[in-house]
């Protein structure tokens, strides 16, 4: 059996291993993390002595040749590869509605130094940071410098002899493939949840299926219809080499292979020299560094969210996508896709799911990066020998045939998206699903404000009427998420509400929950309506007019709420400085008032009386919401076109507390000591994990597995 035979075997064995195991096999990801490693071993070595070797045995005329003529054909494949990226983006359907269910935290993108990742001032950090770049600009220094050496007789040999002793160790690691392969995909196939993939169909149907296209027939093809080899033989000659970039997700390990390859395919047909020997061990370690098809496809991901955001894109729209994703390609994928949504204003959440979408098509990706290399090296090479063939029938003939497949593709894809992939749900319906993190005891929930109270305030201490009565009530504010909010169901949950059932548990008591709002909330306290408010209240000066508080169970961070694409120019204070004609909302409280007119004198304020009013109603006008981190990354959670912003560098820290009745010095002891035995015991902390850093959004259950969910031989 062929090596790409044994290692699809090992694939679709790992791919079943995991289905029938789930979870049980994830520590096989160790066995392929180690297989990885072993192929990386020789890669940036070989880098190193085949550019210099391959440099070195050049005259300046023939890498001044190598270079125009590499970068025309550079060129023309990123031309190519952006005309079909964007056709293929013509088969997403079209939906009333697409909407993203994700969370406000920020991710590290990884954005480092350009200077240090291109610039290798010390090589060795370069080597042992895995900088290619740098790498691959020191070697390129050092072999056009040994193209002015005269006599290269005694170094030339010496980097041949490395190059051939790193592609056998590489070759003798190829060899363990089926092997890494079979536990990668079982950890892979283990963890992953079919809820990951069903609801980005869309966009990993059309990746697929583009990336399929690309791969065995449009830059295959373009070879043939360019140099006159035969499109299967160009095919063959490169299978097993796609197949491992393929299976093992990373383009980076086949390199010694792709050269190999390359240069048996033009022996094969009378274009060996050393001459296209040399440009082959150049062109192929320097193009991993150009922006490759594997990454250009990335821009499909960015066209899927602005389609998933309903964010319509104008022809200007896409020419700036294209040009700007090209160059921002150039870096880290991880810092372009973020730049490439904020250029469109699509969310900047559907960074999270391009990097959940990633575990698939990054397989993909790495296949088109190796099949971006080959391209390139081929039909560089070969034009570099002047065995370029540009007649009109192939190319023709290519041309017709590309444009057919790719109308087909766009047709078939958009006629499958019709009939299975369903309206998305309607906004009200994103929080359906949420419950509380423990299963409670009934308790009673009302909902509308009680009516004013007549009587005289409630008399005695609150604690001993709380346990004479057998009933705890507390104030709470509907749409308070994540602290206390309703649930399309009728549910009441969020952080504060299990913090109250915990207490009446603790107290032994029944449980109320009765709405409040500022305006009332001293009288309701004082009245008896309820024995204490359990809202991530602030505890702010001003209130303190009309309630007593507790020792602060959270500290809170002050942010803007804004919308997504207007998060850079919230960030910085002075630029907000500078505008004037900012409209700033806050909820209830005068503290912020007078802080907010400090901080921004040009700025008007807004009171709102609920933060959901912000989000529900446009009438109010206000560019920004002032509200705390948390409470906001729950909002933007619910309504993704908004994000949270720190109103300062290191954030500006509040505490939370709880509201008692004025003056009651017991209950508020009392509620204080309960806090930081809670505190204590670990319960604020798992409650903050899971309503405030998204645990809420995460599966408490075992991904299924054959062994779990069918045979039933585990629980």
């Amino acid at each position: 059996m062929s090596l790409s035979g044994r290692i699809f075997v090992g694939l679709f064995a790992g791919i079943f291993t995991g289905l029938f195991f789930g979870e049980l096999v994830a520590d096989l990801k160790v066995i392929g993390d180690i297989f990885i490693k072993l192929l990386q071993i020789t890669v940036l070595p070989y880098i190193i002595v085949s550019l210099i070797a391959g440099f070195g045995r050049m005259d300046m005329l023939q890498a001044k040749r190598l270079a125009l003529r590499g970068t025309a054909i550079l060129l023309v494949i990123w031309l190519i590869a952006l005309l079909i990226i964007f056709v293929a983006a013509l088969a997403f359907p079209e939906l009333d509605t697409a909407s993203f269910f994700g969370s406000a935290v920020s991710h590290d993108t990884g954005q480092g130094s350009l200077m240090d990742l291109y610039l290798p001032s010390n090589v060795f950090y370069s080597l042992s940071n895995n900088m290619v770049p740098a790498v691959v600009f020191f070697s390129i220094l050092v072999g056009v410098a040994l193209i002015s050496v005269e006599d290269k007789s005694s170094v030339l040999p010496i980097f041949d002899g490395l190059s051939v002793a790193f592609s056998k160790i590489n070759a003798g690691f190829v060899q363990l493939t089926p092997y890494g392969i079979f536990a990668i995909a079982a950890a892979a196939a283990g963890t992953m949840t079919v809820e990951e993939l069903a609801r980005v169909q869309v966009y990993l149907v059309t990746y697929i299926a583009l990336a399929a296209l690309v791969t065995f027939w449009v830059f295959p093809a373009l070879v043939a219809a360019l140099s006159g080899i035969p499109y299967r033989e160009v095919l063959s000659t490169f299978k097993d080499t796609l197949v491992m970039a393929f299976a093992t997700g990373n383009q980076f390990v086949v390199l010694p292979q792709i050269a190999a390859n390359c240069k048996t395919l033009l022996r094969r047909h009378g274009l060996e020299s050393r001459e296209t020997e040399s440009a082959i061990d150049i062109i192929v370690p320097v193009s991993f560094n150009f922006p490759s098809l594997g990454k250009l496809l990335v821009i499909l991901f960015v066209l899927f969210a602005a389609w998933f955001n309903d964010v319509e894109l104008s022809i200007g729209d896409g020419i700036a996508l294209a040009f700007n994703g090209l160059f921002s390609l150039f870096g880290s994928i991880n810092v372009a896709v973020p730049y490439m949504l904020d250029s469109l204003r699509v969310p900047g959440d559907m960074f999270q799911l391009f990097l959940v979408t990633g575990i698939v098509v990054g397989r993909f990706g790495a296949m088109l990066a190796a099949l971006h290399i080959i391209v390139l090296s081929v039909i560089g090479t070969i034009a570099l020998a002047g065995g370029i063939r540009l007649q009109l029938r192939p190319i023709a003939s290519y041309l017709a045939i590309t444009s057919v497949a790719m109308f087909v593709l766009v047709i078939g894809l958009r006629g499958y998206f019709m009939v299975f992939v369903p309206d998305s749900p309607g906004r009200d319906e994103v929080l359906a699903d949420i419950h509380l993190m423990v299963e409670r005891p009934v308790a009673s929930v009302s909902l509308q404000v009680p009516d004013k109270a007549i009587g005289a305030p409630l008399a005695g201490s609150r604690l001993d009427h709380i346990n004479s009565s057998g009933l705890l009530q507390v104030g709470y504010r509907p749409n308070n998420l994540p602290c206390s909010f309703l649930t399309p169901g009728g549910e009441l949950v969020g952080f504060d509400v299990e913090m109250a059932y915990s207490l009446a548990e603790d107290l032994g008591v029944e449980l109320s929950f009765v709405p409040f709002e500022f305006d009332r909330l001293g009288g309701m306290l004082s009245s008896g309506e309820i024995d204490l408010a359990m809202s991530c209240i602030a505890s702010l000066p001003d209130r303190y007019a009309y309630a007593s508080f507790s020792r602060s169970y959270l500290d809170l961070t002050l942010a803007f709420i804004v919308q997504d694409y207007q998060r850079d120019l919230f960030a910085d204070i002075d630029k907000l400085r500078a505008r004037d004609d900012l409209e700033i909302a806050l909820v209830s409280s005068n503290y912020f008032r007078t802080h907010i007119a400090r901080l921004l004198p040009n700025a008007q304020i807004i009171v709102l009386e609920a933060a959901e009013d912000f989000f529900s109603d446009s009438t109010h006008g206000a560019d920004a919401l002032l509200l705390t981190a948390e409470e906001g990354a729950a909002y933007a959670y619910r309504y993704p076109h908004y994000t949270v912003v720190n109103a300062k560098r290191g954030g500006i820290r509040t505490p939370a507390a709880y509201a008692v009745p004025k003056g009651d010095a017991e209950m508020i002891e009392f509620v204080s000591n309960w806090v930081d035995l809670k505190r204590k015991e670990g319960s604020v902390e798992s409650l903050y994990d899971y309503w405030m850093l998204g645990g809420v959004a995460k599966s408490e259950e075992p991904r299924w597995s054959i062994i779990r969910d069918v045979l039933h031989w585990i629980d």
